[in-house]
């Protein structure tokens, strides 16, 4: 739990254990916090990285706009804080499009790379859904931000059965949002604009593992499965019955393919 300035704006993150590194960066709502039950399964082998990029949980929010390309910055100054010259990585849906930027522009510093439920380029499918997040957002409005945002990003059975879950999340993002969180929410959105890594994932030199939701409605199976066709060294693996936050729906299962992959000896890629 510490911070390090970065361009003068502090960067939040958090550490676990010893062993092979491995750094996991956020989806858009996400944060350091978001991985709290996770951390004894990550860090048991591990050396556990999380990290809150610009605008996410408490690192700093900005006073301007932004692309991908400063997060990926962030996440290289934060190896070089700690002194690491190489790290696992494993990207969730905004942090995976942060992560192929990583891989694709600094190979040396990325020992295995994971991407979970991710987008190579923000298509028109993509770009709209979020045109509807920031409109929400802007409306600082936690209802709205929730109905809006949050079930899409979960498999509709998931949804029925955690119903009274999700309503006290609800009622979590009425009563702790401010309007600070959601204006860094519609930059963070907006920060994706731009993206598109098509043409660099042919040069991603990693071992590289997909992993994708059966009813993944933000970034849909077509998305992953154009990413392993573009990385030479990609596998591909579907957790069924589970939506865009497959890590929350089927835990287990994705605890253990992101450990069983950055912890294999072997690097052949994974079939589908």
């Amino acid at each position: 739990m510490a911070v390090f300035d970065f361009e003068g704006t502090p960067i939040y993150y958090e550490t676990y254990g010893e062993g092979e590194p491995i750094l996991i960066l956020n989806g858009i709502f996400m944060s350091c916090a978001s991985w709290l039950d996770f951390v004894p399964a990550f860090s048991k082998q591990n050396r556990l990285l999380l990290l809150d990029l610009a605008d996410q949980g408490r690192s700093g929010k900005l006073d301007h706009e932004y692309t991908l390309e400063l997060q990926e910055r962030i996440v290289i100054a934060f190896l070089d804080h700690l002194g690491l010259d190489r790290t696992s990585l494993c990207g969730i849906s905004y942090g995976g499009e942060v992560a192929m930027r990583v891989a694709g522009r600094h190979p040396q510093r990325i020992r295995k790379l994971v991407l979970a439920n991710t987008s190579a380029h923000t298509s028109a499918w993509l770009r709209d859904i979020g045109y509807s997040w920031e409109y929400a957002m802007n409306s600082h409005n936690g209802h709205t931000f929730f109905k809006t945002c949050i079930p899409i990003v979960y498999s509709p059975e998931f949804y029925e059965a955690n119903y009274a879950w999700a309503q006290n999340r609800e009622e979590l993002f009425v009563n702790y949002f401010t309007e600070d969180v959601y204006d860094a929410f519609a930059r963070l959105t907006r920060s994706t604009g731009t993206h598109d890594e098509r043409s660099r994932l042919p040069g991603i030199t990693a071992p590289t593992l997909v992993i994708s939701s059966e009813f993944d409605y933000v970034t849909p199976l077509h998305d992953q499965r154009e990413i392993v066709s573009l990385i030479p060294n990609a596998g591909h693996v579907l957790i069924q019955s589970a939506g865009h936050a497959a890590m929350y729906e089927k835990p287990a299962e994705f605890v253990s393919l992101v450990l069983g992959f950055v912890n294999s000896m072997l690097t052949p890629p994974l079939a589908e």
